[in-house]
């Protein structure tokens, strides 16, 4: 039974609020650089991540093109500029050829393409298009990449060199079919994502609150094997951005499902992840680092959890103790982002955040901007704004 406890609590125990000078002018820096940018990010879509801090574009057909989308959609809500909207409209186009070509959409990752975008279109504008887009892609992500002998969704079901496996990422993507039970009623989609998280605590997490990336199952009968790594630092570690996905994908579940363990390790995992921050807030690539001076940060990380612990404040009574706590450490955490990685770092970088790592043992994106490092910071920006915003998650 886990019950982490938080280390120096009188770092979160007192109240911090960003200015609402500051977070203006931190939403306006970001809408002025993706205006600046529109025509790339309408034209295409960015790779993983930067190369010497500057995004270089593609087709549609990897995780992240549906957070682009999502940029625009955010963008649009905040400033109401009609280019925006019109960028995004014209994108959509592209999530369309995506489904009726199945591109890139056999694994694991179908949430992040299509929540952001067709699912954030649908709730700005009400376009029934994007709406049924999303349902199909829900569908289709059901029926091929959830497994009910295991009752968790697979890694990559074509592509056998990694087992049986389930991982961190997948409670960012199991809200699609949270969304599309809802929305259809068919109960097959929700019990899902419900079974989903379930294995997610039980075997992603550990006692002391921080988590494995990824989890081997046999591959025939689904029995749990071992815990390991892809993009952390070891099997042991505690790779940050994946914990994040955690972070953020248990308020949302909550926020559906109304478990109420999801609350408790939802408190354990964020106690853990505000144990090891170090004094500026800005996370290690790895938890486990914490302690180094020298290892690159990923501030993308510190973006997902700022939204993720803004969420569950969302739904925890006002006398949970761990809730003022969640409200200092988001304010905190996203202005150390504002303060430390939005600034002049000696050249310039497409990104709206730099500092993100995001693949280390790949030697992929080490201290760069990476497109869904910008959106959960956009959409951090707009939780402090508009405190009420219909997510689209």
């Amino acid at each position: 039974m886990r019950n982490i406890l938080l280390e120096r609590p009188e770092r979160f125990l007192k109240p911090c609020e960003i200015s609402g000078e500051k977070l203006d002018l931190a939403i306006q820096k970001a809408l002025d650089k993706l205006e600046r940018n529109l025509p790339n990010l309408t034209e295409g879509f960015a790779k993983t991540c930067s190369t010497d801090y500057k995004y270089l574009y593609g087709p549609n057909n990897h995780w992240e093109c549906g957070m682009q989308n999502g940029i625009l959609w955010l963008a649009y809500e905040l400033s109401g500029n009609k280019k925006f909207r019109e960028a995004a409209e014209k994108q959509l186009l592209t999530f369309k050829e995506r489904m009726d070509n199945k591109i890139g959409v056999d694994s694991h990752d179908v949430g992040f393409v299509f929540s952001p975008s067709c699912v954030g279109a649908y709730k700005v504008t009400g376009d029934e298009s994007a709406k049924q887009l999303a349902l199909d892609a829900a569908d289709y992500y059901y029926n091929t990449s959830y497994s009910k002998k295991g009752g968790f969704i697979l890694r990559s079901w074509k592509y056998p060199d990694f087992g049986t496996r389930t991982m961190m990422d997948t409670l960012m993507n199991a809200p699609l079919l949270f969304w599309a039970g809802q929305v259809t009623g068919r109960q097959e989609y929700t019990d899902a994502a419900i079974s989903q998280n379930r294995i997610s605590e039980k075997y992603l997490i550990r006692e002391d609150g921080s988590s494995f990336h990824h989890y081997q199952f046999d591959i025939e009968t689904h029995e749990p094997l071992y815990g390991l790594t892809f993009q952390g630092y070891s099997n042991e570690s505690c790779w940050s951005r994946g914990h994040s996905w955690g972070v953020y994908g248990f308020p949302i579940a909550y926020s559906y499902s109304k478990e109420s363990y999801l609350m408790d390790v939802h408190k354990d995992i964020t106690y853990f992840m505000l144990n090891h921050l170090t004094d500026d807030l800005i996370p290690y690539w790895d938890y486990t680092l914490a302690g180094s001076k020298d290892a690159p940060r990923d501030s993308s990380a510190g973006a997902i959890a700022v939204c993720g612990m803004h969420e569950m404040c969302r739904h925890l009574p006002d006398d949970a103790p761990q809730k003022k706590i969640f409200e200092s450490a988001a304010a905190q955490m996203l202005e150390a982002i504002i303060d430390h990685c939005t600034g002049d770092i000696g050249q310039e970088y497409d990104g709206l955040i730099c500092h993100v790592t995001h693949a280390l043992p790949q030697g992929q994106g080490i201290d760069e901007c990476a497109i869904y490092g910008d959106y959960f910071y956009l959409e951090a920006l707009m939780r402090f704004k508009n405190p009420q915003w219909n997510r689209y998650w």
